[in-house]
């Protein structure tokens, strides 16, 4: 991986981010309807471990519901977003890829 791929110009990364809601806005209109709820979860030190097979034990439920509920709650409340907001997100923008046409 090149320095260019492993480094994140954070303001690229809200420039493509606008670009790709505004692209799904354009389809799907204001709101989108999450068609599943649940999801595997791996946790972060086997997700990022590409040599190792995780444990099944290892697997959790996450709850997109849940977590879109949370970052609703947090934006509501004004609330600190701290780095796990954007796990949170993630789990959420994952979804709306995997259901876009």
């Amino acid at each position: 991986m090149s320095e260019d791929d492993s480094t994140v110009s954070l303001e690229t990364l809200r420039q493509v981010f606008n670009e790709a809601l505004d692209n799904l806005q354009e389809r799907a209109g204001d709101t989108v309807e999450l068609d599943k709820d649940f999801f595997w979860s791996i946790p972060k030190e086997a997700l990022y471990d590409p040599y190792t097979t995780p444990d099944p034990e290892q697997l959790t439920l996450g709850q997109l519901s849940s977590s879109w509920g949370t970052l609703n709650r947090m934006h509501a409340n004004g609330d600190y977003m701290n780095n796990y907001t954007l796990v949170w997100l993630a789990e959420i923008l994952q979804a709306l890829g995997h259901r876009a046409p």
